[in-house]
């Protein structure tokens, strides 16, 4: 990437928003306030009426290479092949000479194999692992993990939050950690001082996305256990799941409705712990890498992890919260009334995670030094 290409970005993701995306927002955020005023976007508008970029300040070109097929279901993942043929003949639009941010393997793939026809660079922003999202019949799965590595190897530089998705080993691979911006804590900080939070005995952070595969059904139905205690939620979101709908209604339950980044962390601050479960049925979900964890790490709140979630081990040796296995409600209504009563371990769980810190630097501190590292040829 040459220095003079350095203020021009083409983004292909299959998102309906930059801002809906914490990353990308994060990404695009701090690349404008850096000067790189020619952002430009191509994206999968999921459902009408979410295209709205009500959390960016500033404009961003944008066109879609599908619209319609929402979120789930048999016509969405036909149409993820359709988005890989929309976003190869989109990419031999780009300019030469430009760098391309491609979310995921599916935007990845085809942006690498215009590259070869356009001149241009591919980061391959893997925040997902396409193999592991989908349930892939056998031979359909070998082929799309030899594609990966094919991906990797010709990206520019290939981005993973963790090692622990991979099977196989690219010099173009660079961690960059799901940790929060510096100034989006700060004005976190700041919308915390100015509102008023919930008081309780112990308070629990529910926020992202609320659907089941979150464990929102369990965190509903120890929520209800907690009604006549001292234990207050707070949630911000989009309920996308009946139990996430009952949950919000409780009288224990503060929902703050679907916020800015900005207003989520600000939640953090009145919280004393995170809740990130992940239904282990898929691997993906036994691998994750939760944003949630790198907001909790640099604000000093404990999380709430369930114990099959194989990455968050190193959580688990920092003695950083509450570990208890996803289907066992009792265990986690017992680990929260525990913790009520104990304000000590608490205060020794966010103490324990915030050392932590030290080894996560800010998001957009490492977009510094990936770009840095982009510039003068050094990347890993």
């Amino acid at each position: 990437m040459k220095e003079k290409e350095a203020i021009s970005l083409q983004i292909l993701a299959p998102v309906s928003a930059v801002s809906q995306r914490t990353r990308l927002y994060k990404i695009v955020t701090h690349l404008h306030r850096k000067g790189w005023t020619n952002l430009s976007f191509c994206g999968w508008l999921r459902v009408q009426g979410e295209e709205e970029e009500k959390y960016l300040s500033f404009p961003l070109k944008k066109r879609y290479l599908i619209k319609g097929g929402g979120y789930g279901g048999r016509m969405t993942r036909l149409l993820y092949l359709v988005w890989v043929v929309r976003a190869f003949f989109a990419a031999l639009q780009f300019p030469r000479g430009s760098t391309v941010w491609a979310l995921g393997w599916e935007s990845a793939f085809p942006a690498v194999l215009a590259s070869k026809i356009k001149n241009f660079d591919v980061i391959f922003d893997d925040a997902d692992r396409f193999s592991l999202i989908f349930s892939l019949p056998g031979l359909l799965r070998k082929i799309i993990v030899a594609l990966e590595k094919w991906t990797s190897r010709n990206s520019l530089v290939h981005l993973i939050p963790g090692g622990a998705r991979y099977d196989f080993e690219s010099e173009k691979f660079h961690e960059l950690k799901n940790t929060p911006s510096a100034i989006e804590v700060q004005a976190a900080e700041d919308i915390y001082k100015k509102r008023e939070w919930p008081q309780a005995d112990l308070v629990v952070n529910v926020n992202g996305w609320l659907g089941s595969d979150r464990g929102i059904p369990i965190i509903c139905r120890v929520a209800k256990e907690l009604q006549n205690e001292n234990i207050k939620f707070i949630v911000a979101g989009k309920p996308d799941c009946p139990e996430a709908l009952d949950f919000i209604s409780l009288e224990n339950v503060k929902y703050i409705g679907k916020v800015s980044n900005a207003e989520a962390l600000a939640s953090y601050f009145a919280s004393d712990y995170v809740f990130t479960y992940y239904n282990p049925k898929t691997r993906i979900n036994r691998l994750a890498e939760s944003n949630k964890w790198g907001d909790a790490i640099k604000i000093g709140v404990g999380v709430i992890v369930n114990s099959e979630v194989q990455t968050a081990d190193y959580l688990v040796a920092q003695e950083a919260g509450i570990f208890v296995p996803y289907d066992d409600v009792d265990a986690l209504v017992k680990g929260l009334r525990n913790m009520a009563k104990n304000k000590n371990r608490v205060s020794r769980h966010k103490a324990n995670i915030a050392k932590l810190s030290q080894r996560f630097d800010f998001f957009e501190n490492q977009l510094d030094s990936l770009f840095e590292g982009i510039k003068n040829g050094k990347t890993q």
